[in-house]
């Protein structure tokens, strides 16, 4: 079978971190770590990653997780700087400057997914914030914060449709996100979180 370059992009960062300062790291980005793996949770879910081998699993349910999943806990890993803080500003995706030539995409591969599919589903969204441990906020018709990573959280707005406006969503980052991660890394975060929402992960 042959190798995506998802995979191939995987063991390169793979052996990247292995040659990382493990505990500087945990200590920077809020993570546990031992003598043989570090620990990160990543929404509702803790994985571990193995310091000798670089080989991510999760401790729910081993190693079912999608490359692109494990890319964006070594992308966390690897891209953070050592300077990095939150501002505690929260921005609209369009106002990471960072990212602004994704917005197109962004819109049509997270943002309308998300409203489209909980659309006269308030009450099914809601469990799913309790089931990921998110924090109910009180903007829009549902708003709720949840950790991406421990240093990396996303805010959800959500506005039901009506006979006149069909649903509509937004998700805030922290205006300093892309000191925590690879810029192009962060539309993939977001689309993560919304697939883990609707059940699609």
């Amino acid at each position: 079978m042959a190798v995506s370059n998802v995979e191939r992009l995987y063991v390169y960062y793979q052996k990247l971190f292995l040659e990382l300062d493990h505990v500087r790291i945990a200590e920077k980005l809020c993570l546990k770590c031992d003598d043989d793996y570090m620990y990160v949770p990543f929404f509702n879910n803790m994985f571990s990653i193995n310091r000798r081998s670089a080989v991510i699993n999760s401790l729910q349910c081993g190693n079912d997780l999608l490359y692109r999943e494990k890319l964006l806990i070594l992308h966390h890993m690897y891209f953070h700087k050592s300077d990095a803080e939150n501002s505690g500003n929260m921005v609209a995706f369009r106002n990471l400057r960072e990212c602004a030539d994704f917005e197109p995409a962004y819109q049509k591969m997270t943002i309308v997914p998300f409203a489209t599919y909980f659309n006269k589903k308030m009450e099914l969204l809601i469990q799913r914030v309790h089931d990921i441990n998110g924090q109910l906020n009180t903007y829009g018709d549902v708003s709720f914060t949840v950790n991406a990573f421990p240093r990396i959280p996303l805010q959800f707005i959500f506005w039901d449709g009506s006979d006149e406006f069909p649903a509509n969503a937004t998700i805030l980052f922290d205006k300093n996100v892309a000191q925590f991660i690879h810029p192009e890394s962060i539309p993939v975060l977001a689309n993560a979180g919304v697939n883990i929402l609707m059940e699609k992960h």
